[in-house]
């Protein structure tokens, strides 16, 4: 949405906009209320969603994990949360693009370095799997785009 702002200033610069560079404007909006709702349950269930997460995770059993013992746990939980976080924050305000640009690349940076690109295909699958069983399914279509982009950048 800021993204999109943005652009759409440039974009009419001394001029009014269209009615098609409008519409993600309408669309937003038709969709606040799911947004809001979404964020909410997100944001109150954040806890359990990574309970979850951690649980389904130590499934996987990794070796990165496996040997990485507690120091290794303590930070693929902080990693996470923040992930979600910012997840739940770029579909509030639908602007995946900022997710993708700022903080996932810079995530990706350190991923790369630590060796944990093969390992962030499924915990980041993971996290898909589990957020169904918070949000309704139209809530659901609104955060997995977010969560996908999570997985394919933090995936390269």
């Amino acid at each position: 949405m800021l993204t999109q702002f943005s652009k759409l200033s440039l974009d009419t610069d001394g001029r009014y906009a269209s009615d098609s560079e409008l519409q993600f404007l309408e669309s937003y909006l038709d969709s606040t209320e799911l947004r809001i709702s979404a964020y909410e349950k997100i944001r109150d269930n954040e806890e359990k969603i990574i309970a979850d997460w951690e649980t389904e995770r130590n499934k996987m059993k990794d070796k990165f994990f496996e040997n990485g013992g507690e120091y290794v746990n303590k930070m693929s939980h902080r990693d996470i949360t923040i992930i979600l976080r910012c997840s739940a924050t770029a579909m509030l305000v639908n602007d995946l693009d900022k997710l993708r640009d700022g903080m996932l690349i810079w995530v990706q940076t350190i991923f790369k370095a630590c060796g944990m690109n093969d390992c962030s295909k499924n915990i980041y699958r993971i996290l898909q799997e589990i957020i169904p069983r918070y949000l309704s399914p139209e809530e659901t279509k609104l955060i997995l785009p977010a969560l996908q982009v999570n997985q394919t950048v933090l995936s390269l």
